[in-house]
């Protein structure tokens, strides 16, 4: 079988800690074969370092696209690790053939999500068979067997904790390339246009702390646990309570809410400088015990996610009942040795193949944009922000953001 012909579009700090090992990692089936970056010393420094010839180096993703189509390169898959949103990129690799893991967010706005819809209508191709979003949480071995514990449980509460240090805490182990200079200033121009576009259908005319407060921090960070509380059949659809404290910012985000059958939903986000290190706990109470998932920084591949299941008397699996003497029964499993990042670089291998398992695309990324501004909007009005009515966060019902056709608390 021939090797899976890949492209890596962006090459800052987490394709070089992540997708770019992944590849390598995995190269009995993959060819690396192009890059796309904006900026020449980096792209020649990542290319020379992964044995990419210079053929296969662009400045953007559109550079890329237009080479396949004209027949220059060919690629069967593209992973997107560029800052921003990543629709628009997308439709042109997949209009070019290749299949392709956009980084989340996939898109800041229902403007850019409905464009990437049509385009792919118009070129008669299926989301779920030519996009993924990169919620690598949905690979993770601990996250599946948590979907299976609570198949058979009714949840009482969904409780998430992020304790977030700075990045370049986060980061210092991987040794990045130094910030780069020589970026022409028309790309970056663009990039940032099309970004502020994107926020500004989203959320408005609103000040710089709040625009950075739905681009960096809802889905940036946040929206990861969106998305895991979707994938776990949980999602956020209605905001009681939320604040963002910003001294200095990012600050905290602490919000109140429920799911669509009702369940308490509570999220306390922290940006703390000089944490130790990252921290991030999903638990989910239930009327049997607690379901929790620990997960440790991202950036680090094969750092274990920890599952802790704790019940009273029969155990989740049915294959335990503890004692009178000892009534309730803990336990707490991890997966050290399985990688979320690769197994969802497998997954989009496999896409080229014609092997297709279950992963989010366009409906999912539209299902956590809502969620997403929902979140935003709680503490948008709970800061007393008048809200632009032409923006999507006023007109939200429009996007099936309510439960029911419940009027929000949050209006």
């Amino acid at each position: 079988m021939k090797p899976v012909r890949v492209a890596v579009v962006g090459l800052g700090a987490v394709a070089q800690s992540v997708h770019l090992p992944v590849v390598q990692r995995n190269r009995a089936d993959v060819d690396l074969v192009a890059l796309a970056e904006v900026s020449p010393s980096r792209r020649a420094v990542i290319g020379s370092r992964y044995g990419v010839p210079d053929s296969g180096w662009f400045a953007t993703a559109h550079d890329l696209a237009t080479a396949m189509e004209q027949g220059r390169i060919s690629v069967d898959a593209a992973v997107i690790a560029t800052p921003g949103n990543h629709a628009e990129e997308a439709l042109a690799l997949i209009r070019a053939g290749a299949r392709v893991l956009a980084e989340k967010p996939l898109a800041h706005s229902f403007l850019e999500v409905d464009e990437l819809a049509a385009g792919l209508t118009q070129l008669g191709r299926d989301p779920h068979e030519w996009l993924r979003v990169g919620y690598m949480k949905e690979h993770d071995p601990a996250v599946a067997a948590a979907r299976d514990l609570l198949a058979t449980t009714v949840p009482r509460e969904v409780s998430v904790e992020v304790l977030h240090p700075a990045d370049a805490t986060q980061l210092r182990f991987a040794q990045l390339e130094p910030p780069v200079v020589d970026v022409k200033r028309k790309l970056t121009d663009r990039a940032e246009h099309r970004l502020q576009h994107s926020i500004s259908a989203a959320v408005g005319s609103v000040d710089t702390t709040w625009r950075k407060l739905y681009s960096s921090v809802v889905l940036g960070s946040i929206i990861h646990d969106i998305a895991l509380a979707r994938h776990l059949d949980l999602a956020l659809v209605d905001v009681s309570h939320a604040m963002h404290l910003a001294t200095p910012f990012p600050g905290s985000v602490i919000a109140a809410g429920f799911t669509a059958e009702r369940v308490p939903f509570n999220i306390a986000w922290h940006f703390i400088k000089d944490y130790p290190e990252y921290r991030e706990k999903f638990t989910i109470h239930h009327e049997r015990g607690s379901v929790e998932l620990e997960f440790t920084t991202p950036y680090i591949l094969n750092s274990p996610t920890i599952l802790r299941s704790r019940s009273s008397g029969e155990d989740l699996h049915g294959t335990q009942r503890p004692s009178a003497r000892f009534p309730s029964a803990e336990c707490a499993t991890v997966w050290p040795q399985e990688e979320a990042f690769e197994r969802q670089f497998r997954s989009l291998v496999a896409m080229t193949r014609d092997r297709f398992s279950a992963g989010s695309s366009i409906d999912a990324a539209r299902n956590d944009l809502v969620s997403a501004q929902t979140l935003w909007r709680g503490c948008a009005v709970g800061a007393g922000i008048a809200l632009d009515p032409a923006c999507e966060v006023a007109n939200r019902r429009q996007w099936g953001a309510t439960p029911d056709g419940e009027e929000d608390s949050t209006a």
